[in-house]
């Protein structure tokens, strides 16, 4: 039975945590928006224009079909756009507000009058940080808890409505993340468990739940190849470091990880394990260590599935990054394993009970109660007394900076927010490192979008680096530098 003060909580959480979301959007500059995130919100803008899936397409050898990124998230922003009138970039925010809420009721069906202690989790910097941006991690990580939720439930019930909950987050998990296909490996483990106590029906069941989506997965990744001969939407490079190389980025990364305080390994590290420290000091004695290792073995399950799910994907986002070059290990990469890590460990603490609970939740609720001052209170004070523009300001901008290109343009090197606030317009990518295999001439840039059904093409000036960019496209940057945009034409080879 859940009481009154719990829900209380949770409701105040979930309010709370919305608020965060909108106030950070608000106030950055940039809306907490990456490059990712404007493609995300250009796909959900041309979905609600009614042009599906293929964005503003110029150039009949490229493809405007929407692959580098599953379709799952921009189709949930889509959705909420569409039955709540705003626009794509707050309709994003309140996809994440709602996603948030739908973590703590499974939380709270997993961990009954207790969820309220494991979703203190939440307040770290890698969450929060994460919640803010308009990332495709957020349904990721609900998907994995859903996951976790319709897992422990059918090993505990058998019921067949949880196995189909295992089937639905596993294509959910796919659909956020082309990674989440480790929900179905997730599933198909768990019949291999089955498999050796002998339990045939329950092995079966497994087996089959995982490999519907592996199917599904199969089909998507097919057509995705079909409209622009790639699986994933474009060509995957190998890493460009070196073992050493690769080997220090992921140690810096995990480093970074124990920071609860912020994202950064410098800033504030030292005061989170202090008060991580001292809160173990304060409360904890050797007698409530020992009582972690005393709690039966049925209520550990839901713990030691989070524990599995952060385990295994860590592994394989190790996996991929060493074998393809994309972003570096961050706490973006790596967040979705430490919210499960720290899922597992608190799940753990509230499985306790008497006085080894009481203490190890004074532990809990001090720490990450600090925590909460410092990622959500000081980080929104932070920014609001920050004297740099708002987003609206900089979206106001990038339309007003826009009106000069014609409607049914090419444009590259473009204003990230120009992606969602002008769909009328085709976006190309530059060549570069490390992102592709080398640097793009303007010369080959031109060939490469030649013919096309363009008004113009025309590039963004701003500085570039050489060590990114072709020496070429950095010299026309530097030439142009008191203009907004360059119009190229087969002169500019």
């Amino acid at each position: 039975m859940i009481n009154r003060l719990h829900r209380t909580w949770l409701i105040c959480l979930f309010f709370g945590y919305s608020i965060y979301i909108f106030v950070q959007g608000y106030y950055d500059t940039n809306g907490y928006l990456s490059s990712d995130s404007a493609h995300y919100l250009q796909l959900a803008q041309n979905m609600l224009n009614g042009n599906g899936m293929t964005t503003t397409d110029l150039v009949p050898q490229m493809s405007g079909y929407f692959a580098t990124w599953p379709v799952g998230y921009p189709l949930l922003i889509a959705g909420v756009a569409s039955i709540s009138g705003m626009d794509v970039f707050w309709a994003a925010k309140l996809v994440n507000s709602l996603l948030f809420g739908l973590c703590l009721i499974l939380l709270e069906r997993l961990f009954g009058n207790r969820a309220g202690l494991v979703a203190f989790v939440f307040f770290i910097s890698t969450a929060t940080e994460i919640f803010a941006y308009t990332w495709s991690e957020v349904p990721f990580i609900f998907g994995l808890i859903w996951l976790v939720y319709g897992i422990s439930r059918y090993m505990t019930m058998r019921r067949f409505i949880f196995a189909v909950q295992m089937l639905f987050a596993a294509v959910f998990l796919f659909m956020a993340r082309y990674i989440g296909l480790i929900g179905a490996c997730i599933i198909g483990l768990i019949g291999f468990y089955y498999l050796f106590k002998r339990e045939w029906k329950a092995m079966l069941v497994c087996w089959v739940t995982g490999i519907i989506p592996i199917l599904f997965a199969a089909v998507y990744l097919s057509k995705n190849y079909l409209e622009t001969g790639q699986f994933t939407g474009m060509e995957r490079i190998p890493r460009p470091e070196t073992s050493s190389e690769f080997w220090r980025m992921l140690t810096d990364a995990m480093v970074a990880e124990f920071n609860l305080f912020s994202i950064s390994k410098e800033q504030f590290f030292t005061a989170s394990i202090v008060v991580l420290v001292g809160a173990i000091v304060l409360f904890i004695r050797p007698t409530f260590i020992k009582a972690l290792f005393t709690v039966e073995q049925r209520r550990m399950l839901v713990p030691a599935l989070f524990f599995f799910v952060s385990v295994i994907y860590f592994v394989a986002i190790v996996y991929m990054r060493w074998s393809s070059q994309f972003d570096p290990f961050n706490f973006r990469l790596l967040g979705p394993s430490t919210v499960m890590l720290w899922l597992a460990i608190v799940g753990w603490i509230a499985k306790l009970d008497g006085k080894s609970f009481r203490r190890w939740r004074n532990t809990v609720v001090l720490l990450f109660g600090c925590t909460f001052i410092m990622t959500i209170l000081y980080d929104t004070y932070s920014l609001a007394i920050s004297k740099a523009d708002k987003y609206g300001a900089t979206r106001a901008d990038v339309l007003e900076t826009f009106e000069q290109i014609p409607s049914g343009s090419i444009v590259a090197l473009e204003n990230i927010h120009a992606r969602y606030l002008r769909t009328d317009l085709q976006y190309i990518k530059v060549y570069q490192l490390p992102y592709f295999k080398k640097k793009e001439s303007v010369a080959t840039f031109i060939e490469r979008v030649t013919p096309n059904r363009a008004k113009g093409v025309y590039l963004q000036v701003r500085p570039l680096p050489a060590t990114r960019y072709h020496q070429s496209f950095v010299n026309l940057m530097e030439e142009n530098k008191d203009k907004q945009f360059v119009q190229l034409d087969k002169g500019d080879r």
